[in-house]
């Protein structure tokens, strides 16, 4: 059943962007006549699902491209807000690192760590990657938040 309520789909029925640009127009606003006692950050993705009409949250997701492996990136006190978030809502987080060559495809090799304890962002550094996230490929990446 493909939803008529007029907002930009598909033809299976799945949202599109509809201007393919990102607005910072409020992002500046802040940045520009706040004080700096006030933080804020976006937030990458909330994945949820819907069951019986009630939004059911399942993971707040931190997406950055696959180079991006410094601490002080991945472990920012944003990336650390969104985490208590998360916690605060009883879902998972994934920190999710992508590299997707073709941008007609969309395929690509993704790397991805859960953070379970905040603990784990002090323990983290470069030289240790590949024991905080793990590769997967396209199809792996589908299961895992599909099965969320």
């Amino acid at each position: 059943m493909v939803l008529r309520d007029g907002l930009t789909r598909d033809a299976t029925g799945k949202r599109t962007d509809k201007t393919n640009k990102r607005d910072l127009t409020f992002s500046k606003w802040h940045r520009k006549f706040l004080s700096r006692k006030c933080y804020a950050t976006d937030i990458d993705f909330l994945e949820y699902r819907i069951e019986n009409g009630e939004i059911i949250p399942k993971a707040l997701i931190e997406a950055k491209q696959s180079h991006v492996r410094q601490k002080k990136y991945l472990c920012s006190a944003n990336t650390k807000a969104v985490f208590n978030i998360a916690k605060k809502l009883g879902v998972r987080f994934f920190i999710i690192l992508y590299d997707i060559p073709d941008e007609e495809s969309l395929e690509g090799t993704f790397w991805v760590w859960e953070v379970k304890d905040e603990g784990e962002f002090e323990e983290y550094s470069q030289r240790r990657f590949n024991e905080f996230f793990m590769e997967y490929i396209n199809d792996e990446l589908i299961e895992l938040l599909e099965g969320l």
